[in-house]
């Protein structure tokens, strides 16, 4: 069975106007990243920033719930966060796995797209990779392997919470033995 990560990427991702753009970290995406993907049996999961500012306030979270009182209160809390990587660029958390690239958009470009199923399938380690914004901003990130399928509903609304698309991935993965 493959390895599986997840990497969540706020820089470089598409502003609304179609440029390069970087996006805020919400504590949020981090605790639930790291919930669902412990959930799933995956990891690690990468946060992808470049400013420092955004490394700090993480690192302070991730503290407070790793070695402070969060930790102490929330045993549980403490155990699922410790999954959670901070780094500058996507190509870090590339590095450090040698993982093969899945890059996730309600648009993906071209026709070819992976189901997620397929990945536990494959030989190596994989990261499933995030954007926030409005989108990947694939033109400015190292070469994907591949597209994954995009998630597509009935509704009225394009696309769903990062959050929500993470499980999704997550449960087509179907890594159940």
């Amino acid at each position: 069975m493959a390895d599986v990560a997840v990497a969540l990427v706020h820089y470089p991702i598409l502003s609304r106007g179609g440029g390069t753009a970087a996006t805020a970290i919400t504590p949020i995406d981090v605790h639930d990243f790291a919930r669902s993907c412990a959930f799933y049996g995956v990891g690690p999961v990468y946060i992808v920033h470049p400013a420092p500012g955004m490394h700090a306030m993480v690192h302070d979270m991730l503290d407070y719930y790793r070695s402070g009182t969060g930790g102490k209160r929330n045993p549980a809390r403490s155990e699922v966060l410790s999954a959670v990587r901070m780094v500058k660029l996507l190509e870090e958390a590339q590095a450090e796995g040698d993982y093969r690239l899945w890059y996730t958009s309600a648009a993906p470009p071209g026709a070819v797209c992976t189901e997620p199923a397929a990945l536990p399938k494959m030989d190596g380690k994989h990261l499933i990779v995030f954007g926030t914004g409005w989108g990947l901003d694939a033109k400015n990130m190292p070469r994907a392997n591949g597209w994954l399928s995009p998630i597509e509903g009935v509704g009225k609304v394009r696309h769903l919470s990062v959050r929500g698309a993470l499980a999704i991935y997550l449960d087509r993965l179907q890594l159940k033995d």
